[in-house]
This record gives C-alpha cells, sequence and structure tokens, in this order.
C-alpha cells in the first residue's frame, strides 16, 4: 500500500470551564475550541501485525526540542500506536499494524491538542480504508476511549465541547471572527493530570465551588480559562506572558488547556507582529522556549 499522509492541526481554547470531579474520576468541562493552523504532518502505511513510530522535529520545533523528548514520544504509548491497536481490536482484525512517521509541528505538554489531534487523523483514515464500518456516533465512542480531546478533532470545525468530551457542537464557518494567532510557549510543560489535581486541591484550599456546568448556546461562553486561577498561582510567568498581550494589542488573551501554551488573540496580523517584535524586551522572555504566529482556521 502506498503512504498515506495527513495533517493534524492544533487547537486553542477560547475559553475553559470546568466541572466537578465526577466519580469516575474524571471532570465535565463546556470550552469552545478552535483549530489554529499549526499542523502535525503524520505518513503511515499498514503491516503485517508490527508496530513502529518514528517522530522528528518538523520546521517549526528544529533545534527547539532535543532528540530524547522526541524519542520519548517514539514507543508504543504514543496516543497513535494506542489508536491504531483499540481500532483494530475494535473490528477484531488480526495481524495488522502501522508504520507511523510524525513530523512535529505541535509544541507537546503544552495545551495545544498536538497527541489528540495525531489520534483522531489516524482514526478516520482507518475507518475511511476500511470502508468506513464505523458511523460517526461510533468513532466518538472509540475516541472517547483514546483521550477526552479526541472526539473534538474528528471533526473538520471548530466545536464547543462539553460533557467528558463526548458532545461536539460543531460552529459553521465564518461565524467566529478570523483572528491571528501569536503562541507563546515558556521553557516547561504542564502535566494535564497533574493542573486537574491543583485545580481540585485549589477550590478546597479557597472554599470555591466547581463551575455550574449549564450551557445555552456558544454565544453565553466567556473568554476565560479556569485554570488559569491555580496556574498562575503555580507559575507567575505564564500570568506576565498573558498581561503583555493584553497590553500590546490583543484583543484577548488566555491559557490554552492546562497549558503551558499562552495564546493571544490578534485582529491583524500587523498588530501580532507588533507584538511579536517587542517580546525580547519583556522581563519574562529569558523563560520563553517558543514563539509561532499562526491564525485560526
Amino acid at each position: 500500500m502506498q503512504d498515506i499522509v495527513y495533517y493534524a492541526p492544533a487547537k486553542v481554547n477560547f475559553s475553559l470551564n470546568i466541572g466537578k470531579k465526577e466519580s469516575c474520576g474524571l471532570h465535565q468541562i463546556i470550552s469552545l475550541m478552535r483549530k489554529i493552523n499549526v499542523k502535525d504532518e503524520i505518513t503511515f502505511n499498514l503491516t503485517d501485525g508490527s508496530y513502529k513510530i518514528i517522530t522528528v522535529a518538523g520546521a517549526n520545533l528544529k533545534n527547539k526540542i532535543s532528540e530524547l523528548e522526541l524519542q520519548s514520544l517514539s514507543n508504543e504509548d504514543n496516543i497513535t500506536i494506542k489508536t491504531a491497536k483499540l481500532f483494530f481490536n475494535t473490528l477484531n482484525i488480526k495481524n495488522k499494524g502501522v508504520d507511523i512517521l510524525i513530523k512535529k509541528n505541535i509544541p507537546f505538554n503544552a495545551g495545544l491538542g498536538g497527541g489528540s489531534s495525531d489520534g483522531a487523523g489516524l482514526l478516520l483514515k482507518l475507518n475511511e480504508i476500511y470502508g468506513n464500518p464505523f458511523a460517526k456516533s461510533e468513532l466518538t465512542e472509540i475516541a472517547l476511549k483514546i483521550g477526552s480531546d479526541v472526539p473534538f478533532f474528528l471533526t473538520g470545525k471548530d466545536a464547543v465541547v462539553s460533557g467528558f468530551g463526548e458532545k461536539v457542537e460543531e460552529i459553521e464557518t465564518d461565524v467566529l471572527a478570523k483572528y491571528y494567532i501569536v503562541l507563546v510557549i515558556p521553557d516547561f510543560g504542564i502535566s494535564t493530570k497533574k493542573a486537574y489535581d491543583d485545580y481540585d486541591d485549589f477550590l478546597l484550599t479557597n472554599k470555591s465551588n466547581y463551575y455550574n456546568i449549564q450551557y445555552l448556546g456558544f454565544k453565553d461562553l466567556k473568554l476565560k480559562n479556569d485554570f488559569e486561577n491555580v496556574i498562575f498561582v503555580n507559575y507567575k510567568v505564564i500570568e506576565e506572558i498573558k498581561e503583555s498581550m493584553i497590553l500590546n494589542g490583543a484583543e484577548f488573551s488566555l491559557l490554552s488547556g492546562s497549558g503551558s501554551a499562552v495564546f493571544g488573540a490578534f485582529t491583524s496580523e500587523h498588530s501580532a507582529k507588533d507584538y511579536i517584535s517587542k517580546i525580547k524586551s519583556f522581563n519574562f522572555y529569558n523563560r520563553v522556549r517558543m514563539i509561532f504566529l499562526t491564525e485560526t482556521l
């Protein structure tokens, strides 16, 4: 079979409200997620039962991540390998595997959804190769077993995601304004699990309540991220990055997901580039690992 190539986009959270932790150990959420034009390039082919993965730096991450970090992604714990195994097991297909090459352009441990997007893209491609045995609702069930952000990336549009990630309300193209997005990634990552644990501890310590999960429509969502309540306490530099964007032309700025990426939404490419031209003058600059200028899709 000829090599199959697909491109997996990153996302940013234009809002993220966190509900209470349920008995299953997961939190319900409501989030407005938007895809951005930073994409991993994935090439794969089917094998006779073996699984192999190689991750290399794409143009965006060239000389910005180490070989050790790349190697940490190149094993059977990678979400794409898990996706392939789950797909074949669900269809009861024996003696099939995948050989995958990922050109990584999306920073990881940054709240940008790169792994989830990679897995969703592979799930869609495998379903297509095998004649679409799974309907969209069935693909969503499979995707949820891989990760809570994966169902969102099964769609081609921006969406409001709620529940545990299984409810995806697509938003029609051109309804949301286009933004030029400046991504600033500090020199550390943040574990999603630790972020949730810290958030739970923060609410308990401050005797605060979880967000009351109610949703009437995406226009009612506020541009806020509940994780900022605790992330700013633990990582002051992230708050400084956000404040610098707001003071220098961004219409708004937020932590994406549980971080560590901070994004600023600018209405013009000129204003976004102007912010980037100033960034070396900010006190936090020595903690910055990567800066990207991109846009919403």
